[in-house]
């Protein structure tokens, strides 16, 4: 079998190069121009400002997302529950309870977590970080007005700094795409509609069950979107591979070459066969995730390397992607804090404004309540 190749313009002379995909995958600075003799791939730390926010969104993300936004102002009764429950809430918490990471506490992790701050282009509205006591390897990002990250202890034991940059550049990611709000609201909606069923035998429950499995299963398709986020920012598609790879098994003992991250994949693979072979098998996948707010590892370490492998991931890290629309950047600017962000998102992913009208009035008068 030959090798798969792509031709792509050395975005500083503009020659066309044909680069091996498989080996500028795992080796973006061993690709230089024949021409000029540079490297055709962004350098390590280059910021990702000039892209497309909408070409590094999952099909499955958009689509889902798009089945939310007709629920009529879905977004602005959405963030009036999160932001006057669960936000304050978890506010209090992380600082009661977790150690806040700066520039003299925890100092190694700000500097991996600044770097991908910067390259995502959030250093003017930097998220909190905060780290917690957890056996398990996680993260997550809560707020509205402002958000804030927070990873296990167990992520910064078993994760080598490179896979512990990915998963914060993964949080980053959830926020650069605005995905915050309803990533907390999935989980309201979820113990509110479990609360309703239990008080009213089943049928409030029943009522809420529509938004609730429209919720979770975007929020399953909005980590393979924040997955990709993460590669760009990081460029390190072997450390994301191991650090999903450690999610579904990981070992704490064990070092990353303990591990053989391309079997990960071929059974990524073999488990899609196998959800493919029968009707039954299909009904029992749709079980097993139905509840879910992440999608099953091997899931997403096959749907991350196949998007890599298409090519896409190296177009926009050697600045050859075009939208599709034939436009770079489709932006305008918060009316509430002045930064810009995408035409795609209902809400700024910096200060968590909503686009919708008309909805404000009547919740501002039910902040008394809270």
């Amino acid at each position: 079998m030959s090798e798969k190749t792509i031709i792509l313009n050395c975005m500083h002379c503009g020659q066309k190069n044909r680069i091996n995909i498989e080996q500028a995958l795992y080796h973006t600075d061993e690709n230089n121009c024949g021409k000029c003799k540079k490297n055709i791939f962004l350098k390590q730390g280059d910021s990702l400002d000039f892209f497309n926010l909408e070409d590094f969104i999952h099909p499955l993300d958009h689509s889902t997302m798009e089945t939310i936004r007709k629920i009529p102002a879905i977004t602005s009764i959405l963030k009036f529950l999160v932001k006057h429950t669960r936000e304050k809430f978890f506010k209090v918490l992380h600082y009661q309870n977790y150690i806040k990471v700066s520039e003299n506490q925890y100092p190694k992790l700000y500097k991996i977590y600044k770097e991908v701050v910067d390259v995502i282009g959030l250093s003017n509205n930097e998220p909190e970080l905060f780290v917690y006591k957890s056996p398990f390897i996680n993260a997550y990002t809560y707020g509205v007005d402002k958000h804030f990250i927070g990873i296990s202890t167990s992520a910064l034991e078993e994760l080598s700094d490179g896979q512990v940059q990915d998963v914060l550049a993964h949080e980053l990611g959830h926020v650069v795409l605005g995905h915050v709000l309803y990533k907390m609201a999935a989980s309201v909606i979820s113990e509110l509609s479990i609360s309703l069923a239990n008080k009213t035998f089943g049928l409030g429950g029943a009522l809420v069950s529509p938004v609730r499995y429209a919720l979770l299963s975007w929020s399953r398709a909005s980590e393979l979107s924040a997955d990709r986020v993460a590669l760009m920012a990081t460029r390190r598609l072997r450390d994301a591979h191991l650090t999903t790879l450690k999610l579904a098994g990981g070992v704490s003992t064990y070092k990353d070459e303990d591990y053989n991250y391309e079997d990960f994949l071929k059974q990524s693979e073999e488990a899609k066969k196998i959800e493919d072979e029968s009707v039954i098998t299909k009904i029992y996948n749709f079980w097993q995730n139905n509840e879910i707010t992440h999608p099953f590892p091997l899931w997403r370490a096959g749907e991350l390397d196949s998007w890599a492998k298409e090519g896409d991931y190296l177009k926009v890290i050697s600045k050859n992607h075009v939208s599709e629309r034939g436009v770079i950047r489709d932006l305008e600017k918060c009316g509430s804090c002045g930064n810009e962000y995408s035409t795609r998102l209902n809400i700024c992913p910096y200060c968590g404004e909503s686009k919708d009208e008309g909805d404000e009035p009547f919740f501002e008068k039910l902040k008394n309540l809270f």
